[in-house]
């Protein structure tokens, strides 16, 4: 089963007034071109596209140029446009009508639930700050293929940011991706680690009302307290009475002392701001008045030259005069907030004494009884009789808490005999692809475990070549024991630590044999100039790239616009 295809990218600057679009076959594909001239960041684009980012897609070049991307990409036989704009996302039909918009990748309304609930994945893991579960992101589906030329070649399934944040991602996904965990485990998982929540919450609030209840029980055996609590009604009434008019007095106060406080932390937010545009603004005129400064100044991405004349420095220091200003403008509104709230605590303080009063009412006594005393006498009985009932009703819920647990537990096994299976076929397949690869330096106990990091032993230029056995060994076992679609074998930059010819033919003849049936292959390197032409598939798309960090072309810009505008500027008009 197929579950994605690359189609066709876009990637536009508006700011630059450059673009890239590079069609892809659904077959096989190699990107070619020099160092630097952008075939790894269109690789990390069609991930990044997708919600599953790469934290060397991130540098301040690419930064400055503020590109959006368009991915029109087949998922699970239907096709869609993903359009991504930071952490804007647009989903498209194939005619462009608008299907949805997500802000962010996870969360409530992030890309993943889109992108997931397509490929029929739905995995919870432990997060690492809180120990809570978090629902695993499309980077997690796309592990087993994509190497990356960064960390690929150094640890596999390592290739996308953000993996830590689970507890043990790794050994968790090669247990699905293999199946030696099913999606039936997951789910059984995730409605077990719910109920232990809630039994430890239960089991929590039983604890701290036994202890109150055991308090209350020693108090009761102090209280003699024998008057009728008729006698007292008056003052009752009365003691209500004031503390409804000190409630709503405090109520009215602490929301005006609320919004003053919240006044006050936006005025701050904005002195920050202005504070940084003005360092920036003086920065920027340091620059242009250096003597050594040309008139014109290019754009260190696109080449795009700027005039740095007079008037242009003359029109920075009026920038920095105008934000000057409305920063002295929000120091004084902020004195002048920060005297309001002072008044306001003190009115609240004011009322706070109110209580005084409480007090008298609480000390009047009949019969050498204060209404204090009556109050404790019945209200502890009644928080006795209380007590008791929480408690009783709180165990019977523990009670089906635990027989739910009890029902998950034969989902929560594992197959043993099954997981001996796949494991014995990983290392069967890890044999063959490591001899086809000219790799004779591990032992079978570097390999015994799918989730073990191949290091040991595998040193220099066997290392990527172990590392490329490995990944293609994890897919072949996938595809033959677990349930995860066939998605596009992605692998950037194979010429790795030097490798001699014959090592170099053993890994191009290893991918173009190996890459699974009706899998599309996109491949990055420099060249195709150490294959032999007959290795190359005949059907291969051969895509060159060329110029230094030019990935982007101003050529293409207006067609880029004409082609996914529409659905860039749809998309931010519906994003909330």
């Amino acid at each position: 089963m197929i579950g994605l295809v690359f189609k066709k990218l876009w990637i536009v600057s508006k700011i630059e007034k450059a673009a890239q679009i590079v069609s892809l076959s659904s077959k096989a594909n190699i990107l070619t071109g020099e160092n630097d001239v952008g075939k790894s960041t269109f690789i990390k684009a069609l991930y990044h596209t997708l919600g599953a980012d790469n934290p060397q897609l991130d540098n301040s070049r690419w930064k400055k140029a503020r590109p959006f991307y368009c991915l029109e990409v087949e998922l699970m036989g239907t096709c869609y446009y993903i359009v991504r704009d930071g952490k804007t996302f647009g989903i498209f039909s194939l005619d462009t009508n608008l299907i949805s918009t997500h802000q962010g990748i996870s969360g409530e309304r992030g890309v993943s639930n889109f992108i997931c609930d397509q490929l029929g994945f739905n995995i919870e893991l432990l997060k690492q700050a809180n120990d809570t579960l978090g629902r695993a992101g499309p980077a997690f589906y796309f592990l087993p293929f994509y190497i990356d030329q960064d960390s690929g070649w150094t640890q596999s399934w390592a290739c996308f940011a953000g993996l830590q944040q689970f507890k043990s991602y790794r050994q968790n996904m090669m247990d699905f991706h293999l199946g030696i965990r099913s999606q039936r485990y997951y789910d059984a998982k995730k409605k077990s680690s719910k109920f232990e929540e809630q039994k430890l919450e239960k089991t929590t609030e039983r604890n701290s009302l036994s202890s109150a209840l055991s308090s209350f029980q020693r108090r009761s055996a102090r209280l003699q307290v024998n008057i009728d609590p008729l006698q007292f009604k008056e003052e009752m009434e009365d003691l209500v009475t004031e503390l409804n008019n000190i409630r709503i007095s405090q109520q009215n106060q602490l929301s005006q002392i609320k919004h003053l406080r919240n006044q006050l932390h936006e005025i701050e937010e904005d002195v920050l701001i202005f504070d940084r545009a003005i360092s920036e603004l003086n920065s920027d005129y340091e620059y242009a008045a250096k003597l050594d400064t040309p008139d014109s100044v290019e754009c260190p991405t696109c080449g795009t030259g700027f005039q740095n004349s007079i008037r242009e420095r003359f029109e920075l220091l009026d920038d920095v005069h105008y934000c000057e200003v409305l920063r002295e403008e929000h120091i004084k509104t902020k004195s002048s907030i920060h005297e309001k709230l002072k008044e306001a605590n003190s009115r609240y303080d004011e009322t706070a004494k109110g209580f005084i009063t409480l007090q008298s009412l609480l000390e009047r006594k009949k019969a050498d009884v204060t209404l204090r005393e009556v109050i404790s006498s019945e209200g502890n009985r009644e928080m006795i009789t209380s007590l008791k009932a929480e408690i009783a009703s709180i165990d019977e819920e523990i009670a089906s808490i635990e027989t739910s647990i009890e029902q998950l537990r034969d989902d929560l096994k594992i197959d043993r005999k099954n997981k001996e299976s796949i494991v014995n076929f990983y290392r069967a397949r890890m044999k063959q692809f490591l001899n086809q690869l000219n790799v004779h330096v591990l032992e079978e106990a570097d390999y015994k475990e799918p989730s073990r990091v191949i290091k040991n032993n595998a040193l220099g230029s066997d290392l990527p070549r172990a590392l490329l056995s490995q990944y293609y060994a994890l897919m072949y076992t996938s595809k033959e024991y677990g349930d995860t679609a066939t998605c596009p074998m992605v692998i950037d930059s194979p010429q790795q630590q030097e490798q001699d010819r014959a090592n170099l033919l053993a890994i191009f003849s290893f991918i173009f044999e190996k890459t699974l049936p009706e899998q599309q292959l996109i491949l990055g390197t420099l060249s195709t100039t150490p294959i032999p032409h007959d290795l190359i598939p005949s059907d291969t798309k051969q895509i060159k790239f060329d110029g230094k960090f030019s990935l982007l072309k101003k050529s293409l810009f207006d067609k880029a616009m004409e082609e996914i505008g529409g659905m860039h500027s749809l998309m931010l008009l519906s994003a909330k």
